[in-house]
């Protein structure tokens, strides 16, 4: 359990610390990076990261990523990216967008990578 609980601490100041990297003078957009279309299943960085060969059980991610977990897309490769909203203080994931929590999906985005991380700042996501 303290296992679990160091990884999601990790992965919130790695996201903190992304964040502040790519997020230019306040100006609320990223500064660098690349568009990118990948596909991928959509998960929590919590139990993924945690498990990484298991699947959640159903409405587990949704109430991981309600609580604050990073939502992830993991592709077919193994590559994981976390997901952050492509609006400054806005959530990426919508109400429509729950619903494809668990499930494979196509996102279209800023690739930003950063000291061993990557994330996608996402403009769509859509149910593959």
């Amino acid at each position: 359990m303290k296992r679990v609980l160091l990884q999601s601490v990790m992965v919130m100041f790695v996201v903190v610390s992304l964040l502040a990297t790519a997020f230019g003078a306040g100006k609320g957009t990223a500064s660098k990076g690349r568009d990118v279309t990948v596909t991928g299943e959509l998960t929590c960085a919590f139990c993924k990261l945690a498990n990484p060969t298991k699947s959640c059980e159903k409405g587990c991610c949704d109430r991981c990523i309600e609580s604050g977990s990073a939502p992830l897309l993991t592709d077919a490769k193994g590559n994981q990216y976390i997901l952050l909203s492509g609006e400054h203080e806005t959530p990426v994931m919508t109400p429509e967008r729950y619903g494809m929590i668990g499930g494979k999906v196509n996102v279209k985005g800023l690739l930003v990578k950063g000291k061993g991380v990557q994330a996608i700042y996402v403009k769509s996501m859509e149910k593959k």
